[in-house]
Order: C-alpha cells, then sequence, then structure tokens
C-alpha cells in the first residue's frame, strides 16, 4: 500500500483524552494508529471509527512502559509503510505517595514511559519529519510541570521533562518545517485518578467536581498542534498557578503543593 497522507499516531488511545483525540482525528478524515496496553478496548474503538468515518485504522497493543516500545512502534510503521504526520504523545501514568514507600519495578515503568518512550518516539518520527520538511508532534505534560509536587515527586518531574524537552526540540525543528506543541492539562476526568478514587483518598484538588472535560481538554490540544503553538495551559485558573509559581520562591511553592496534594482523610 502507499503511504497515507495526514496519518495521526496516538499513543494511550483507549481511553480519557487520547480516545477523545482519536474520535475527533477520524471524524477529520486522518488515518489513525493507535497505541495503547489494552487490546479489546483499543480493537473495540478502531471499529467503531472505521464504521462511523470510513477511515484507515491500526491498532497495535503495546506496553509503552517498557525499554523496546518505541522501536517495536517505529518497526511496526515502517513493515506497514505508515507515514507519521502527527505524532501525540498522550500515554502516561502517575504514582501517588510518599516517593520512599513507591515501588522501584513501578517507578521505572513509570519513568520509562513518561520519558525516555516519549522522547525516543520524538527522535524516531522527528528524524523522518525533519527529513522531509513536513510534520507536528504534541506532547501531552501536565500542570504538574510547573511546580515540585511532594506526594507525586517523580511524577511531577517527569512532566517537567516533558514540558523543557518539548520546548527546546521545537526551537530545533522550527527551520524543518516540523512543529513542536505540549499541552498541560489540569485535573481531568480520566482513568487517571482511578487509584487515589478507589483508595478513598480526599483531595480537594482533585475533587471529581473539579476534574476538567477529556473531550474538551482534547479539543484544545488538537488546536494548539494545527496552530503550531509552543506550549499551552488548560484552563485559566491553572494557568494562574503555574504562572505564579515560576515566581514564588520554590521552598514557598514546594510547601504549598505539598499542603494541597496531601490526603485528608483515607476511607478504609
Amino acid at each position: 500500500m502507499k503511504p497515507q497522507e495526514s496519518v495521526a499516531l496516538v499513543t494511550g488511545a483507549s481511553s480519557g483524552i487520547g480516545r477523545e483525540m482519536a474520535r475527533m482525528l477520524a471524524a477529520q478524515k486522518h488515518p489513525l494508529v493507535l497505541v495503547a496496553r489494552g487490546e479489546a478496548k483499543l480493537n473495540e474503538l478502531a471499529a467503531a471509527l472505521r464504521k462511523e468515518h470510513d477511515v484507515p485504522v491500526w491498532t497495535f497493543p503495546l506496553d509503552l512502559g517498557t525499554s523496546s516500545a518505541a522501536g517495536a512502534l517505529y518497526e511496526f510503521t515502517k513493515q506497514n509503510n505508515i507515514e507519521v504526520e502527527l505524532l501525540i504523545n498522550n500515554a502516561g501514568v502517575g504514582l501517588y505517595g510518599e516517593h520512599t514507600t513507591l515501588s522501584a519495578l513501578q517507578l521505572g515503568q513509570m519513568l520509562q514511559l513518561n520519558v525516555t518512550t516519549l522522547a525516543e518516539l520524538c527522535v524516531l518520527y522527528g528524524a523522518d519529519m525533519k527529513s522531509r520538511s513536513s510534520g507536528r508532534i504534541l506532547n501531552i505534560a501536565s500542570t504538574a510541570a510547573y511546580q515540585p509536587t511532594p506526594f507525586f515527586a517523580a511524577y511531577g518531574a517527569s512532566k517537567a521533562f516533558v514540558l523543557n524537552f518539548s520546548e527546546a526540540l521545537a526551537e530545533e525543528l522550527r527551520d524543518h518545517n516540523v512543529t513542536v506543541s505540549c499541552l498541560s492539562p489540569g485535573p481531568t476526568d480520566t482513568g487517571f485518578f482511578g487509584d487515589i478514587d478507589q483508595r478513598g483518598l480526599q483531595i480537594a484538588h482533585f475533587s471529581k467536581s473539579g476534574r476538567q472535560d477529556a473531550r474538551a481538554v482534547a479539543e484544545l490540544g488538537l488546536n494548539t498542534m494545527r496552530k503550531g503553538e509552543l506550549s499551552r495551559v488548560v484552563g485559566f485558573f491553572n494557568w494562574v498557578q503555574a504562572a505564579s509559581a515560576r515566581f514564588a520562591p520554590r521552598w514557598v511553592v514546594a510547601k504549598f503543593a505539598k499542603a494541597l496534594l496531601r490526603p485528608a482523610t483515607q476511607g478504609v
């Protein structure tokens, strides 16, 4: 088969923001490569998009938290003669709790997914985009990227990497007609908070009533990528909070974040 034009590759596509992005892109007639761990949900979504929008959809069930994941995904697209024009690094995971109590295995998998695999995918697909002087990359960070986040220490640091990496990569690729954008959502109504909800932890900052709508976040992300904007924080309040964190003394920001993210009570 011939390479498809404007193919969009979406990681973490089986749920949440990634799924909403996939739906919007399919409605706009973009061929899709959908990547996630959950094969059943991935195939169900792909079948629905093919039927509703008559677009090619490839699925690749894959754990992006493994060291070989980026290479395996890239090889899959090459073998199927798929030229990725839009790369959306949406997949991510967080670990909540005091850092010294976390599983070292889970910590390594989170950093592999949030940091290393994302950067590797930008190497592989970014090089292709650069060589043909065409392409767009959207990396999903978080408002956690803008300040130290006690009880989410490694997660927040991983998203700070995504933010700074994206902004630097954007400048590297600017002269090659390739754009790199970074979206930083606040708490969003996705499965990200499943563990916190199941454990009965009450954290006002993460209350269900205050979480942003996944579809609205997805739409803003796609618009940010299309416009080639460098960086966007989702929501005015989140933008104010992120901006103010850059001017306050770091120890003050850390103390405030600790108070904000500490669980008030824990259910039985």
